[in-house]
């Protein structure tokens, strides 16, 4: 048995926040610990076979954190165990009652709403790209290789598009988790 493994697409499997924890907690209770989380990790993450452990596992979308976002988790005995784009990934081990980082309501949706608004973002522009480059095949005069490129781009810009859709719909349903 092999002890890496990588795990591929994982933030566009487990959208909703607390379900990316969740998972992130059941790789540790089975021994499988990240490597790096980084910029690539939203594509395939590297984990490493270790000591299975309770971790509790806090996925916190910052676009622009404050200066002291660091320094504040840390000192409260969080452990910093990445970024993805503007995701923070931190961890923190545990005995007994599982710590909270987002422990009451507002908190939770604040973190759930940051999630869903950077999603729609990319939405947005992947809609965006498909209008443009389907009104292009349309209406522009161009040849007819150039147009076959243009309708294969306005269909994968609408397929991510709606992968994305797919996404939001399941984030706005688990604002409150």
């Amino acid at each position: 048995m092999s002890n890496t493994k990588l795990c591929w697409w994982t933030p566009f499997k487990y959208a909703v926040p607390a379900d990316y924890e969740n998972w992130f907690e059941q790789q540790a209770l089975e021994g499988w610990h990240p490597v790096k989380v980084g910029q690539w990790s939203s594509f395939a993450m590297r984990f490493k076979k270790g000591e299975p452990k309770r971790y509790r596992y806090v996925v916190d979308m910052q676009p622009a954190p404050r200066k002291d976002y660091m320094r504040i988790y840390e000192e409260f005995g969080w452990e910093f165990v990445g970024q993805m784009a503007s995701a923070y990934v931190w961890r923190r081990e545990y005995e007994g009652e599982r710590p909270e980082s987002f422990s009451d309501m507002p908190s939770r949706r604040s973190r759930n709403k940051r999630f869903f608004w950077a999603v729609a973002a990319s939405f947005i522009m992947l809609a965006l790209g498909a209008l443009v480059s389907a009104g292009a095949a349309i209406f522009a005069p161009v040849l007819p290789e150039k147009r076959l490129e243009l309708v294969l781009s306005a269909a994968l810009c609408a397929l991510a598009a709606a992968a994305l859709g797919v996404v939001m719909a399941r984030i706005r349903k688990n604002l409150d988790r």
